[in-house]
């Protein structure tokens, strides 16, 4: 919340260990009463404010002091906190109201790596820090806690959770109502859970009489949540769209309000803005007096009867993705993935949890009890098609995601009727003889989309990944094809003959089995998100072939094209 403030004790006052704690606090000129209520509590006057000091405990070394302001309904510093805590006669401190003062981030000190005496200095310089903050700081710091503010002083129920394709322009909203929440969905967005039902009933009505738009704001000088003190009322939210000295809006959101129409004397407004390195989305009822005939911001400007701040919470995948680090390069990728075993399910499940919204999985097997321990979903789907229960799994993950079972074996028909609507295509079969088929395919139909090739060697102990850019040298078949044009055996392997036979697990009816444990198949789906990550980023744009082992990933020694390959060489 704040940073790290210089130390107002010199280092041989600190290092003293007899220094009493009222010594420490009248040491401050700031400080200009000092009570002590106990051995933990004191009571201190700070810039004409008093405070309660709770010491950290000497036996708990993870303790740090805690700061509460007493009786000041009015003080609207940030991180002073809204709720008020009343304290009567028979408690031991002095009665009347306080409130709690947010020194520290969630785990952004480690309290236990610091002396006792240091936790109190610290303490003070911190609440200093807050109460000598001018205009521009108290603003920054203001917009660090803009939806703790906005949400407090809004209705709890319902909660409007906001769904956006995208938040930097202006957006039309669907308005869909649900039990115990409402939806305000980008018109552009899809969420498959609309149609569903409890008991016969619809979970979600569309309002269509309910109106609703998103905003962005591009620049967020002198915008402050509600406060103590400091009510929205119509003129903040005339501020943001028709500010006389800052323009808070672009020219293209201002265009739409100065055309649309509304229909209705209630709409909804969803503001997002950036605010100290994240995306603040809050939206506000807007009640106007009269009815139709004007645009939207005349209606603005000049018919506001009330606005109400409404509990707002994103919920859209582009924000979920955000809110964790993921790059969301992948949120608009078609992908599609061949094979649902072991592999194809880490792979799947990975992509869809690092921002991959839309996947087509093709695999005509089911699960059998044997592989339930290498497979990402472990016994859920026993005896039922792969491709089929991990569609059921990763749409549970959230209405935004959009996975498609094909339950059959990838052919040729399917694999080129699959350009028509993927992005990127994605082989976790191990068969080599389809693998070569499909490469082959690929080249003829002059494949523009990135693939990538995830192959597993038996034992454990090494993978590979290839990226293939069809409009260059290098492909799949160039790993079975020597210096002079002649097929063998895959070049990139490292296991020796004898180390993969040993490595076959037999049913004694001609079926066998790779024996790997499920190291291999973290490592090697780590290894395809980073690698994917470098294509889209073009850090990577070549054909290349990736070997991944136990001791990390690296380009492989082994020479991917071959000039006399019979699929993208001279033989061709």
């Amino acid at each position: 919340m704040l940073s790290m403030p210089h130390l107002r004790i010199d280092v041989n006052t600190v290092l003293v260990e007899v220094m009493s704690t009222k010594d420490i606090l009248e040491s401050y000129d700031e400080i200009r009463d000092v009570r002590q209520i106990n051995d933990d509590v004191f009571f201190i006057s700070l810039f004409e404010k008093q405070f309660l000091l709770l010491l950290p405990s000497a036996e708990d070394p993870a303790s740090e002091a805690e700061v509460w302001l007493f009786n000041d309904e009015f003080l609207d510093y940030p991180h002073v906190m809204l709720r008020e805590c009343k304290l009567e006669k028979e408690q031991p401190f002095p009665e009347g109201t306080y409130r709690a003062v947010c020194l520290y981030e969630q785990e952004s000190v480690v309290h236990s790596l610091f002396p006792y005496e240091e936790k109190i200095t610290d303490c003070i310089d911190r609440l200093i820090e807050i109460l000598s903050m001018n205009q521009l700081q108290r603003e920054l710091e203001f917009h660090k806690e803009f939806m703790f503010y906005w949400n407090s002083q809004s209705a709890v129920i319902p909660k409007y959770h906001v769904y956006l394709q995208q938040d930097t322009a202006f957006a039309e909203l669907d308005v869909y109502f649900g039990k115990n929440s409402i939806r305000l969905v980008d018109h552009c967005l899809v969420l498959s859970d609309l149609a569903d039902r409890e008991k016969g009933d619809k979970l979600w009505t569309h309002h269509l009489e309910n109106e609703a738009y998103f905003i962005p704001v591009t620049d967020t000088r002198e915008i402050l949540p509600p406060h103590r003190g400091h009510k929205w009322t119509d003129k903040d939210l005339k501020n943001i769209v028709y500010g006389r000295q800052i323009n808070h809006i672009d020219d293209y959101s201002f265009e739409k309000l100065k055309t649309l129409i509304p229909k209705s004397q209630n709409i909804i407004l969803v503001f997002g803005m950036k605010m100290a390195q994240t995306m603040v989305t809050f939206a506000m009822k807007v009640k106007f007096r009269n009815g139709f005939g004007h645009t939207l911001i005349d209606k603005i400007l000049n018919d506001i009867q009330d606005i109400e701040p409404l509990n707002t919470e994103r919920k859209d995948y582009l924000w979920l993705c955000e809110q964790i680090g993921n790059d969301v390069g992948l949120n608009d990728k078609r992908i599609l993935i061949a094979g649902a075993g072991s592999l194809g399910s880490y792979v799947s499940l990975e992509l869809v949890k690092n921002g991959a919204k839309t996947i087509h999985i093709f695999d005509d097997d089911k699960l059998e009890e044997e592989n339930i321990l290498r497979w990402s979903c472990g016994g859920l789907g026993k005896g039922k098609n792969k491709a089929l229960t991990l569609q059921l799994v990763l749409n549970l993950f959230h209405p935004e995601i959009n996975t498609v079972a094909h339950c059959i074996k990838l052919d040729e028909k399917s694999l080129i009727e699959s350009l028509s609507y993927s992005d990127m295509l994605v082989f976790t079969i191990g068969n080599s003889d389809e693998q070569l088929r499909f490469n082959r395919l690929l080249k003829e139909a002059k494949c523009s989309i990135p693939v990538f090739f995830v192959w597993l060697e038996e034992g454990g102990m090494f993978s590979h990944i290839l990226y293939v850019n069809y409009q260059q040298k290098g492909c799949f078949e160039c790993l079975y094809t020597n210096y002079d044009g002649v097929l063998v055996n895959n070049r990139a392997s490292k296991n020796t003959e004898e180390k993969a036979r040993n490595s076959i697990i037999r049913n004694g009816c001609g079926g066998t089995r790779a024996a790997y444990g499920t190291a291999i198949l973290l490592r090697t789906t780590a290894a395809l998100l980073d690698i994917i990550r470098d294509v889209e980023n073009h850090v990577i744009s070549q054909s290349t072939l990736f070997d991944v082992t136990p001791q990390g990933i690296e380009i492989s020694n082994t020479n991917l094209h071959m000039e006399r390959c019979c699929c993208c060489g001279s033989q061709r």
